[in-house]
């Protein structure tokens, strides 16, 4: 980390649940910084790991320092204050801007720090190589299928779309297995780091590599985050939908390799795991319609699914989904409702967000009493306090009897590394026994808890038994 000597630095951003932020800074490094926002000690229920803050301006008594967004880290709290760790978009802080401005050391200590920082000295050196391969090969490969797409442009639309879904087919085989293997190779190289190499090691990423990544559509909409986090609901449809989707031959590979990441396919598993969860509660309420709550429920693929291959399940169901966007619920309504109505099942939406639910503790009202509650993906963003807080809260909402399924990513992912380095995309990831320690707080005590996981263990599911 680099002494940036600047003095006191005050933030303003915005972020989708506290709206504006006004904190004060600590810690600022190149890459990253703590923001300490006094008053909201509890807000640790608001703000998550993976949250996006938007308009961010950082500013010193001699002007701007930062403009542009950033990611939380890391939250915490102290004695009446929020405590948010940020990762920095772009290229972070300008070392030279800040150095002129603040005259607080010599012209060669100036030049010295300065210069230090653009020849990347801490990153280390098998990273630059990594680095520079991989976009020589990115490269290339953008290049070649260009100059392929060019030379069939003049042919007919039939022509040149069944040329092209050969060229995909042909390629798409050694392109997925030299970024797999690029993936795993980035896993050994920095498995070790500590969050202030990462932030350096990130960032030198970025720079070199984003701009090809973004080809993908599913890697850009992760990076972009247009919802402020990613694992919206847009990027589930994609895992779920023709995975050779982007601008031009080197777009639909990028994004085949993105969809078949070890950590994508677990995700399209969770589907089957779900349907059959949600089956199995049928059969067991013996003849009465099924209550089942999904919590931040995202496009519900589990549910289409279900009454798409079992219609007549959809008498037996009584659904609520419960999602804090808009956009969300709008495209549950626009695919569930007509097939809802179609098969019999009752389907409830409800758009709220589930950290004011759980500040205003009225979670438990809201979902009535309920058969089965499962939550996916959202526990793979919240904190200790947050998971503790929501699980209890849905615990509370289940019959006895009832069963609660919670999806969290594993702490051994193997794809952790490609996320968050190729992608900006984060999680919270825990063990079985990191799971299982979860329950120790519940009341009543369960009647019993597991953890099970799709069949490449890699999303995990902590299951309560009331």
């Amino acid at each position: 980390m680099v002494d940036l000597r600047v003095g006191p630095i005050c933030a303003h951003a915005s972020h989708a649940a506290l709206g504006t932020v006004v904190a004060s800074v600590e810690d600022l490094s190149l890459h990253g910084l703590a923001l300490v926002i006094d008053g909201q000690a509890g807000g640790s229920e608001l703000v998550h790991a993976g949250d996006r803050l938007d308009r961010l301006t950082l500013s010193s008594a001699d002007g701007l320092v930062y403009e542009g967004a950033a990611v939380v880290r890391h939250v915490g709290e102290r004695t009446g204050a929020l405590i948010a760790g940020l990762e920095l978009e772009g290229p972070g802080i300008d070392l030279a801007a800040l150095h002129r401005r603040g005259a607080r050391s010599s012209f060669s200590e100036r030049w010295e720090e300065t210069h230090h920082a653009a020849q990347h000295a801490r990153v280390r050196p098998d990273f630059k190589r990594w680095v520079a391969e991989l976009r020589t090969y990115l490269e290339v490969t953008r290049d070649f299928l260009c100059a392929e797409e060019n030379s069939i442009r003049a042919e007919d639309s039939l022509t040149r779309d069944e040329a092209l879904a050969e060229y995909l087919h042909a390629a798409a085989p050694a392109f997925v297995a030299r970024m797999n293997h690029a993936s795993e190779s980035l896993a050994r190289l920095v498995g070790g780091f500590g969050e202030d190499e990462h932030a350096e090691h990130r960032a030198y990423c970025r720079a070199h590599l984003a701009p090809l990544l973004a080809s993908s559509p599913f890697m850009r909409r992760a990076y972009e985050k247009p919802l402020g986090y990613a694992g919206d609901f847009e990027m589930m449809n994609m895992l779920y939908r023709e995975h050779a989707e982007g601008e031009g031959m080197f777009g639909k590979l990028l994004n085949l390799y993105a969809t078949q990441e070890i950590a994508a396919r677990a995700n399209i598993n969770r589907i089957s795991y779900l349907v059959e969860k949600i089956r199995a509660a049928i059969r067991a309420t013996r003849g009465r319609r099924l209550r089942v709550a999904s919590i931040g429920c995202g496009p519900a693929r589990e549910i289409m699914s279900l009454l798409e291959e079992q219609p007549v399940l959809g008498g037996a169901l009584d659904v609520m989904l419960l999602d804090q966007e808009e956009r969300t619920i709008a495209h549950c309504e626009r695919t569930l409702v007509p097939l809802a109505k179609r098969t019999g099942a009752r389907i409830q939406l409800i758009r709220e967000s589930i950290r004011r639910l759980l500040t205003g503790h009225r979670l438990s009202s809201a979902l009535g009493e309920q058969d089965l509650i499962y939550s996916a993906g959202l526990f793979d963003y919240l904190n200790e306090r947050s998971f503790r807080s929501l699980l209890s809260s849905l615990h509370g909402a289940l019959v006895k009897g009832g069963l609660l399924v919670v999806g969290n990513v594993a702490a051994h992912n193997p794809s952790r590394h490609a996320m968050e380095y190729f992608s900006d995309w984060f999680l919270i990831h825990r063990s079985e026994a990191e799971l299982r320690e979860m329950t120790s707080h519940l009341l009543p005590t369960p009647a019993g808890y597991r953890v099970e996981a799709e069949p490449l263990g890699v999303n995990l599911f902590l299951v309560v038994h009331r």
